[in-house]
């Protein structure tokens, strides 16, 4: 079973909602193509983050995610684990957070994941705020326009989600993978097996492979990890957590890891989190519910639900 490649540039509306309805389904998993973002907005983005982690630890310590009471700037390798079962990661990130300022209602609520971000001097990296933050507001306008065409996958309205991401606490994650060292742990991985959490996440790769998705149960391949091979300014699409609650298991929430596959190589990627409003009620939807299929999940706050999975999958306090 292969993830399906949808372009955006072809087909109508609906079947562009068709195509992604029935790969959410079957892996939660597509790449997208022809989704209108220019280049430039990639390889900016990318260069900036090269140039972040290439800079000293001295200097990457500085915007340490504990130096921020709001969970956002650098963490280090081992930081993380997603995989509670494993070892930790053998990744460092950037975490870029929906900025907030200090008298913005969640702030002031004192919810831990709101508040601004933590920068690198223009100085010390020139234009990295900027190509980060044109970056995340292309994602956002793209995870939007996805939105509404799941929504009519899901015979909604275009706009039916629109009340639950209003204010969505969106992330932008900078992750660099170093090269798999000769004294990793057994298992150790750039990136353990976990789903992701909120409703959807956009991920732009280099080429250097390795994001592997795990096949469910019932497929040809059942069980299996299916390589995601990169696509050169494509985009890979998960559906998270939130999206599978709203659907009931209808769409899939699925496993997915990273494998350091080629020796001595490093790799690059760009995770953009669509995370819904912090105080967003997410329920089974009354079309993915029936006598037959009751709802699996009580209602959840979609902010509440990323808080405890970050707490759970970090290893340093």
């Amino acid at each position: 079973m292969q993830i399906p490649v949808i372009d955006l540039s072809l087909g109508t509306f609906e079947s562009q909602a068709t195509a992604i309805g029935a790969a959410l389904s079957a892996t939660g998993f597509f790449s997208l193509v022809g989704h209108g973002i220019a280049p430039a907005v990639f390889d900016d983005a990318f260069d900036a983050s090269q140039r972040f982690f290439r800079c000293s630890d001295a200097d990457k310590a500085l915007l340490h995610i504990n130096q921020s009471r709001h969970k956002h700037g650098f963490d280090p390798v081992g930081w993380q684990a997603l995989d509670a079962a494993a070892p930790p990661d053998l990744k460092e990130s950037f975490y870029i957070g929906a900025e907030r300022a200090l008298d913005h209602p969640l702030v002031l609520e004192g919810i831990e994941n709101q508040g601004p971000n933590q920068w690198p001097s223009e100085a010390k990296l020139p234009g990295f705020k900027a190509a980060c933050n044109t970056y995340s507001a292309h994602m956002d306008a793209l995870a939007r326009r996805l939105m509404s065409l799941i929504a009519v996958s899901l015979q909604l309205r275009p706009d039916h989600f629109e009340p639950f991401m209003r204010d969505p606490s969106c992330t932008t994650r900078l992750l660099h993978y170093p090269p798999q060292p000769a004294s990793a742990q057994l298992g150790q991985l750039g990136c353990g097996e976990h789903t992701d959490w909120g409703a959807i996440t956009l991920l732009a790769q280099d080429n250097a492979g390795g994001l592997q998705a795990r096949l469910p149960k019932g497929s040809p391949q059942d069980g299996s990890w299916q390589d995601i091979s990169p696509i050169l300014h494509g985009l890979v699409v998960n559906s998270g957590d939130m999206l599978q609650r709203w659907t009931n298991d209808r769409y899939l929430s699925n496993l997915h890891r990273v494998v350091n596959k080629v020796g001595g190589r490093e790799r690059f990627s760009i995770a953009y989190f669509f995370d819904l409003d912090h105080h967003a009620l997410v329920e089974a939807l009354p079309s993915c519910v029936s006598a037959d299929r009751p709802a699996k999940y009580p209602p959840i706050k979609a902010g509440e639900h990323l808080i405890e999975m970050y707490r759970k999958t970090t290893v340093v306090p």
